[in-house]
């Protein structure tokens, strides 16, 4: 069980748990169009550099993204949390998948996702309180990523291929173009993924000027669902009740 303090170190670095979770984390909305940003506004940029549109790219990094959602795996990352003011906040996150289930826990928290239902779950004085949140199918990250890029609101090229956890990852940047905005993609991302899609590495760069990163430093590609399963039980075996059941069904 995480120490007293591991929950408001925590916090901190997890204010919007789902844009460090995943594979990669981004919002589960559907862009019809996308969302721009409010009169007023500022977005303060990671980079730069010009937009570049590149479809190969594109194409490139949404295909690995697909393969890691539809794959069996489970990742440790250290996240680390760089504020504009210059304070560095350190975490350790662990997340598995397979075609049935998601899990990702940090510190003190945990996302517990199995077909449409999902469950956030926080440990509250030693014992886990979990809530069912949404309903039905969300758009897949790729998904949101592809339709972000085709509606010309973020850019994507290619960067220097990365080495993570004892792997090479091919890496790409994402990079707000002004034409709309997403908090969980930012002015920036820079995404790295193993040839079959797992995520090994991001950072994203925030709107407040926060700049968030994570990177792998352990994968296993020996995964079930009864492994997830134990992943979540493991969280505060004590702590689950008919709210979350041990295993969501």
């Amino acid at each position: 069980m995480p120490s007293r303090k591991a929950p408001r170190r925590f916090r901190a670095g997890a204010l919007d748990r789902r844009a460090a979770a995943s594979a990669f984390a981004l919002a589960a909305v559907v862009l019809a169009t996308v969302t721009m940003l409010a009169p007023g506004t500022t977005v303060r940029r990671g980079s730069s550099a010009r937009p570049v549109r590149d479809l190969a790219a594109a194409r490139g990094v949404v295909a690995l993204m697909r393969a890691g959602e539809r794959g069996s795996w489970a990742a440790v990352f250290d996240f680390t949390r760089t504020l504009a003011d210059g304070r560095v906040l350190h975490e350790s996150m662990r997340e598995a998948r397979n075609p049935v289930m998601h899990v990702l826990l940090s510190g003190s928290s945990m996302t517990v996702e199995r077909g449409p239902r999902r469950y956030e779950c926080n440990l509250v004085q030693g014992r886990s309180a979990c809530t069912q949140v949404g309903g039905g199918a969300v758009l897949a990250p790729s998904d949101v990523l592809r339709v972000a890029a085709a509606t010309g609101a973020y850019d994507i090229t290619r960067l220097p291929d990365g080495f993570f956890a004892g792997e090479r990852a091919r890496c790409f940047r994402v990079l707000e173009t002004g034409r709309g905005f997403l908090l969980d993609l930012g002015s920036e991302s820079d995404l790295c993924l193993a040839d079959d899609g797992v995520p090994l590495s991001r950072r994203l760069v925030r709107g407040t000027g926060a700049v968030d990163e994570r990177v792998a430093r352990a994968v296993d590609r020996r995964v079930t669902t009864r492994t997830i399963e134990a992943l979540v039980a493991g969280f505060e075996r004590t702590g689950f009740d008919s709210s979350a059941p041990k295993s969501p069904r």
